[in-house]
């Protein structure tokens, strides 16, 4: 389980700083160079065994939009408080 501090650590980051620069790198290249990334890691995912079933995938997705939601009222509180 994470921490508290793990977590605030994680939400610490740049992370526009770091949005920039991946917005950066993918502007340099092109759309047949993305689609063979996603191809790429998609094959390595298959290889490894994390092919889900819709039911798998339906928990995550879940999953997902708790963590959406938690990380949302995080900022939400952290940005209260810089005020």
């Amino acid at each position: 389980m994470t921490t508290r501090r793990e977590l605030e650590a994680f939400l610490a980051r740049p992370w526009e700083l770091l949005r920039a620069s991946k917005d950066q790198h993918n502007a340099t290249r092109d759309a047949e160079s993305l689609l063979e990334s996603a191809d790429d890691l998609r094959q390595w995912a298959n290889e490894m065994g994390a092919r889900k079933t819709e039911d798998a995938r339906a928990r995550d997705l879940e999953a997902l939009v708790r963590l959406t939601k938690a990380l949302d009222r995080a900022n939400a509180k952290r940005s209260r408080r810089a005020r």
